[in-house]
């Protein structure tokens, strides 16, 4: 919470900023509603204790603990800074509620064992899979996101291979 509490919500021209505005009042209060409904369902959300700026459709980062796997937080995307957080027991059990879901645009491997991360990240069902990171992208290579995620591939030959077939 407390490097959540130092990230800078304003202008995305501003180079200090951390975290630009949503695209509308429509996405605002979608999040809003996600996120109360994620708190009804029993997520326990935290947001710092800052301001936003007074026009635009601003949103704080939220971190959401006790998120069951049936939580909407866990089952929907929703493309703001929502950290919802699950317990698990084991490796398998990680992957299995990583994979618990209709969507898999993107997922991220977090481990100081990275042996572990490497063999957990390829059981992943995302169209993209980091390690110890996040938005590493290199043009050369194709990003699209899984299942129901994304509208196909995009960067890279597999990029070029969506504007050649009809």
């Amino acid at each position: 919470t407390t490097r959540m509490s130092r990230l800078r919500v304003g202008s995305p021209l501003d180079k200090n900023t951390d975290i630009g505005p949503l695209i509308d009042l429509t996405q605002l209060d979608r999040v809003k509603g996600l996120i109360a409904e994620g708190a009804r369902q029993g997520a326990v959300c935290w947001q710092p204790d800052a301001a936003l700026p007074s026009s635009g459709y601003y949103h704080l980062p939220t971190l959401a603990t006790s998120v069951s796997p049936a939580n909407i937080l866990a089952q929907e995307e929703v493309f703001v800074p929502v950290l919802a957080t699950m317990t698990f027991r084991n490796t398998e059990e990680a992957i299995e509620l990583a994979n618990n879901t209709r969507y898999g645009l993107a997922a991220s491997v977090w481990s100081e064992n990275v042996n572990l991360a490497l063999h957990v990240a390829p059981q992943l069902k995302a169209g993209v899979v980091w390690v110890n990171g996040t938005n590493m992208f290199d043009a050369a290579c194709g990003f699209g996101g899984y299942r129901e995620s994304g509208f196909g591939r995009e960067g890279g030959r597999e990029g070029m291979f969506e504007y050649l077939s009809a």
